[in-house]
Order: structure tokens, then sequence, then C-alpha cells
């Protein structure tokens, strides 16, 4: 079979492999659409998270946000059956074929025939995000700050348009990132290539009572990072601002990655009392959950897709997924 295997940074081909082979207790699955995750563009570019590909020889086929269908099972596998459509929690995806071991009903799901393969290929990141939502437990009212509009933060978006009734605030740098998360419903966009988030802020929701902090801080509730550090883009780091910009005694949630280290003066979150959280994946019921928010039609996960690519194009593919001027969400269909 075909795989797209990553032997190093930027260094990724496409090449022939030997197809699994099932034991009684796992299933071979067809796959018809992979997403290229944030985790997976870090490996690529940096090397970082190795751990998340399937190794193969001296590379790894990355690749866990997929739809397909089985085509094999094992004599033992009682949930799923040949021609079920699936997407699971696995790794290796960005291949004609992968295998998975289906434990309990906790790691492979059923795809609802309301969504395609390419809608449940962007289910893995949703569910990033509902997670992200759920560790910021927000209260319908409160004002909410959501730093980077890519796959996860407009999930992020999403979400809470979805479940609570709050004002939500975009900020990025990208002009069409800005104007998804304007059409999927947020309440009040910041081009953060014009705009400082801080004094742009101020000047919109106005500054927040305190006690203690000098400086003024916006009366924002809970700000959730989205972006983290990445690598070649200059100027303030996301939590470094958002620590600025919260209110004394919110809530500052850490989704994205940290490509590089940061610096953060403590005595700001100890002034304000702040409560820095961070969030990283998701339980199997909260991908169950985010399944079904597309099945509803609660999200739209379509507008998402900017770019579909065949996996001989890989390369091309994770090469888009860097330029995030233009690209949400690039897909690979093996």
């Amino acid at each position: 079979m075909k795989a797209a295997v990553l032997y190093g940074p930027r260094d990724v081909q496409v090449e022939e492999v030997e197809r699994p082979k099932i034991e009684a207790s796992e299933v071979l699955i067809k796959v018809r659409a992979c997403g290229i995750c944030g985790s997976d563009l870090h490996t690529y570019k940096l090397g970082m998270f190795p751990e998340l590909g399937l190794p193969i020889d001296s590379g790894r086929i990355l690749g866990h946000e997929f739809g397909g269908d089985v085509v094999e099972a094992g004599e033992r596998v009682e949930v799923v059956k040949v021609g079920d459509r699936v997407t699971a929690i696995t790794m290796g995806a960005m291949a004609e074929y992968v295998k998975v071991t289906p434990f309990m009903n906790l790691n492979v799901f059923h795809i609802p025939s309301e969504v395609s393969y390419e809608e449940a290929a962007t289910n893995e990141p949703l569910a990033t995000s509902l997670h992200a939502v759920g560790v910021a437990s927000p209260i319908d009212g409160e004002t909410i700050m959501v730093m980077g509009a890519g796959i996860v933060g407009l999930g992020v978006l999403q979400v809470l348009k979805a479940r609570y009734s709050n004002k939500v605030i975009v900020a990025d740098l990208s002009q069409k990132r800005l104007a998804m998360a304007e059409q999927l419903g947020a309440d009040i966009i910041i081009d953060a290539s014009v705009d400082d988030p801080y004094e742009k802020l101020l000047e919109i929701v106005g500054p927040a009572p305190q006690m203690f902090y000098p400086e003024l801080s916006c009366a924002v509730d809970i700000a959730i990072d989205c972006v983290g550090k990445i690598t070649g883009i200059p100027g303030v780091p996301v939590v470094q601002q958002l620590l600025r910009i919260v209110r004394e005694g919110a809530k500052a949630v850490l989704v994205g990655a940290y490509e590089e280290m940061v610096e953060l003066d403590l005595n700001v979150l100890m002034i304000k009392g702040l409560r820095v959280l961070g969030s990283f994946g998701y339980g199997p019921q909260e991908f169950e959950e985010a399944l079904e928010l597309i099945r509803a039609g609660k999200v739209s996960r379509k507008l998402l897709i900017s770019h579909e690519f065949t996996l001989d194009e890989a390369k091309e593919a994770f090469e888009t997924q860097l330029r995030v001027g233009e690209a949400i969400k690039v897909l690979l269909k093996p």
C-alpha cells in the first residue's frame, strides 16, 4: 500500500509499504480522508511529538484525524463489522490502510450517515476544542477571548456558540481565518496584524474593575490560547498578551503547542489571581460528543476544509498547511 512516511523535519516521502495484517482482535480500515493535525505539523516542521506517528523502518507514518471503511475484521471483533463507516483514535492514517484494535467502544466510532468522511476527519480537532471549552468551564454571559482562528480555535468558537451564550472575541493574523470566524458567529474579530489586541479590547469591552494590579485590564473573563508559540513568528507571545488582557481572577486556557520556550512574569499571575490551565487532547466521550455535534448540524465542519490533496501530494499538503494565511484544514485523500 502507499503511505506518507516522515523521515525527519520537512522530509516526507510517499512510498510503498507493507499493508497491515490484522490479528483476531483487530480491524483494517480503508482510509478515505485524513487531516493534517497541528501536532503532525509540529512533527513535520521541527521533529516535535514523534510519538504521535506510527514507527515504520527508520521513519514514521503520521495521521490520526480520519474517516474510512472497515474492510477486514478479526473473528473476535464485535463492535464493528466489514462495511461500517468509522473513525478511530489511532495513529498512522496517512496511508491507504490503517489497523486498529477496537476496545470497549472507546476508540472506534461509527460515522453517522449524515456525516461525510471529510467531516469525520475534522472530528478529532473538534474533540480537542470541546475539551478546551470544558477546561474553561464558561458561564453564560461571560466575555471570552479566543486567540488563534485555526481549526482548534474555530472549533472552540463553534462549541461556545452551540452550547453557551457568551460574547466571543476572536483574534488572528490571517484575514481568511478571521473571515471564517465572523461567518461562524464571532461577536468581535480583531486583526492582530493591524491592531494590538490589548488596546483594541480596552476600546471595545472597556477596563475591568480591579483592586491590586497597577495596569488596566480588559473586561475579559476567559482567554483561550489556541496559538502557543510558533517558531519564526515575531512579536510578543500570545500567552503574555492574554495574561495582560484578562481581568483579575480570570482564567487562561493554553491549548496551542509551544515550539519555543516562553518567559512569563509570574507576578502578573500572582497579583491578578489568575488561573492558568493546560488543555491537551480529549477523552472518548468528548470524541463521541464532537461527532454528535456534527451529525446534529450544530456545527458546520465542511466550511473549515480549505484544501484537499491526494496521498501522492503529501509534501505539498504539509507545506500548504504551514501557510496559515491561506489554509485552515488540509486533508489528504488516499
